[in-house]
């Protein structure tokens, strides 16, 4: 009986290990970063389009959906030691964060809004001069040996 709960314990722990391991892979390769990315182009186009139009509550889901997958590319700096990226990252968040605040106020400032937009505009901007270039397709993709660093 005791090397059965002894055998589950280790079992528990090894599947433990295990799930920390994929855990910590998640969004580790340049494919991982593109699929984020591919959600955040659309998502960023929307919701200025959504606010330069003074359609507040289209922009809101629009702008949530840009912050996830900003936020779902900040794994790919974080196991690739890109200390700028990251902070570029978390300067884009909360540019977003603002944005979502004025979009979301009674009533909103438009002026503000699409101010606080070319903000995010110029966020993103600032990651993708350092490690983003066009392709042949004219389409975003990681610079090649920006990770060499």
């Amino acid at each position: 009986m005791r090397s059965i709960g002894s055998l589950l314990c280790a079992s528990a722990l090894l599947l433990a290990g295990s799930g920390a391991i994929v855990i910590a892979q998640k969004g580790s390769t340049p494919e991982d970063l593109e699929k984020a990315m591919k959600k955040a182009g659309p998502a960023l186009e929307a919701s200025g389009k959504a606010i330069g139009g003074s359609a507040y509550a289209d922009a809101r889901p629009q702008l949530a959906a840009l912050k996830q997958a900003i936020d779902e590319s900040r794994d790919f700096w974080v196991d690739h030691k890109r200390d700028d990226a990251i902070k570029f990252n978390k300067d884009t968040i909360a540019k977003i964060e603002q944005v979502e605040k004025l979009v979301s106020a009674e009533p909103v400032d438009p002026a503000a809004a699409a101010a606080a937009m070319k903000e995010v505009g110029g966020a993103c901007r600032s990651c993708h001069t350092v490690y983003r270039t066009r392709d042949a397709d004219n389409k975003y993709t990681i610079k090649p040996g920006s990770l060499d660093k």
